[in-house]
């Protein structure tokens, strides 16, 4: 089983992915996390105006076939949990599952702002990061690949402490139901 949990950036994939994946492996439902980010380029976005970074993000900065090769490769039997930003551009084989995390943008903005200034970011670097690359990005993904109209589910995670089922399939394949169940519910 192979299952993308997508989102715009800051929209808490990693949390959540990790979340899912701690519940399914205590239910005994072995998984193996894939994240989007260990497939990115070294490229040089220096110089750029905002149309050609965003392009440049979009097109290039993430090496999407090495990642559907990883997915393609991993253990039989294994739930394969892919999180990251525009998972869909992997080409996933047909029968992978898709959760979508939705956030405002303000939230996603205040969330990407504290995380890329604890890497040593300043404010504005990051803020040029938003503007030029992620949501712009995001929007073009978004139109191109309607990751919300293919979801299986779709979770309101604006406060990722309590998040939120806006939607979800009614033949989500098991353990998927009860995992999201779980982790929905929070701690105990």
């Amino acid at each position: 089983m192979i299952l993308a949990i997508d989102g715009l950036d800051g929209s808490g994939k990693s949390r959540f992915a990790s979340a899912l994946s701690d519940v399914l492996n205590a239910a005994g439902h072995p998984t193996s996390l894939v994240r989007v980010d260990d497939f990115r380029r070294a490229l040089d976005f220096e110089g750029l105006e905002p149309a050609a970074e965003t392009a440049l993000y979009y097109d290039r900065y993430f090496d999407f076939a090495a990642l559907a090769e990883s997915v393609s490769g991993r253990a039989a039997g294994a739930i394969t949990i892919v999180e990251g930003v525009m998972p869909l551009r992997a080409s996933l084989p047909a029968g992978a599952w898709l959760i979508v995390l939705e956030v405002s943008p303000e939230e996603a903005r205040r969330r990407i702002q504290l995380r890329d200034q604890a890497k040593g970011r300043s404010p504005e670097e990051v803020a040029r990061r938003i503007d030029r690359r992620y949501f712009p990005a995001h929007a073009r993904y978004r139109r191109e690949n309607d990751p919300v109209g293919r979801a299986h589910a779709v979770i309101d995670n604006e406060d990722w402490r309590h998040p939120r089922l806006v939607r979800v399939a009614a033949d989500l394949a098991p353990p998927l139901p009860a995992a999201l169940a779980a982790v929905l519910a929070g701690p105990a």
